[in-house]
């Protein structure tokens, strides 16, 4: 956590975000953590394995889920695979109406909050880490991606209905989840996204969103790391350090980024997150790339607040080695 907030510990700690590879380590089918209803010490038990194979330093507390069971949808879970919703709690924006944004603590999100209590409770000496969309990515989840992008464009007061709203579920569920349980706010952000949205919408729905959730975190206490996709460099140089002045604490950057020209833009305003390729170097690479891949990002990257992640998420199927080495790795270099 000290890394988070901008400091520089004597060893760069390891977060990779691991939302189901766990279930690997515990041998349980997906469906039997979501059910329905949610298993929170089937959930817990494999977070936990996890970090007991691997070693990583901060661990995602539940694991993945999204924020619109609440909402009354379904979601498809396959044996091992990802869950996804079935459908768009709010893809008739009539229903928004009437919709409450507390309704979001119902359905899953009292299980994955027990699920940070057990992890919270066994394991005192891990930073855990409360996930949740990103204000577009909610956003979308909550509307439909495709409709809430034609909303931006061509029906803005719609799109900012939707995004208040989405605003208001994430704070909900931060305050319903507390910081007594988590030490810091991760918004998983991959429709959060300047190549997606373009420059002027990503200024107009996502940073206004942003600095909500972000002040709201920092009345909790809860520094906030936001992952958003997209490219991110020298060109994009007023777009990221926009980002950043939204408040938040440290910024991940997502595969086909170069971290060190990141660093140079926002070097002093805010920790940075981000390490080695998901796909192309810890899923496909040799033992040797990857050991050579790590090295190169604390080279580059450990004079200053940084914490080293994967490039995006972690799910079932990921081989568990991989990641142990590309943490062994990490933990054996020192400032």
């Amino acid at each position: 956590m000290e890394a988070v907030r901008g400091g520089l510990p004597a060893r760069v700690p390891v977060f990779p975000r691991d939302l189901t590879l766990g279930l690997d380590v515990t041998g349980v089918p997906t469906t039997e953590v979501f059910g329905p209803p949610y298993d929170p010490r089937a959930s817990a038990a494999a977070i936990l394995a996890l970090q007991d194979a691997v070693g990583h330093d901060a661990v995602v507390g539940c694991i993945f889920g999204c924020m619109v069971t609440g909402f009354g949808v379904e979601l498809g879970i396959p044996e091992k695979g990802v869950p996804y919703p079935k459908d768009a709690p709010f893809s008739d924006i009539s229903v928004l109406d009437a919709a409450s944004p507390d309704s979001v603590r119902d359905g899953m999100l009292s299980g994955m909050r027990e699920s940070y209590r057990i992890i919270r409770n066994k394991r005192e000496d891990l930073a855990v880490i409360m996930n949740l969309a990103g204000p577009v990515t909610n956003g979308g989840n909550l509307r439909n991606m495709e409709m809430l992008l034609m909303d931006m464009i061509s029906d803005p007061d719609t799109a900012n209905r939707i995004m208040d709203f989405s605003v208001e579920t994430i704070i909900s569920a931060m305050d319903y989840i507390g910081a007594d349980l988590t030490d810091s706010l991760f918004l998983a952000s991959a429709t959060d996204n300047p190549d997606l949205l373009g420059d002027d919408m990503y200024r107009e729905f996502c940073i206004p969103a942003l600095k909500k959730i972000c002040s709201a975190a920092k009345e909790m206490g809860l520094p906030s790391v936001f992952h958003p996709h997209g490219k991110f460099d020298e060109g994009s140089s007023e777009i990221l350090d926009a980002t950043v002045r939204s408040g938040i604490d440290c910024f991940q950057f997502s595969e086909e980024n170069d971290g060190s020209s990141i660093m140079r833009i926002i070097d002093g305003k805010c920790s940075i997150m981000g390490g080695p390729d998901v796909m192309g170097t810890l899923l496909n690479g040799t033992p040797g790339a990857i050991v050579s891949d790590t090295m190169r990002f604390l080279d580059e990257l450990s004079d200053h607040p940084y914490i080293m992640s994967c490039s995006c998420s972690l799910h079932r199927g990921f081989p568990i080695d991989n990641l142990a080495l590309m943490t062994s790795t990490a933990h054996s270099f020192l400032r």
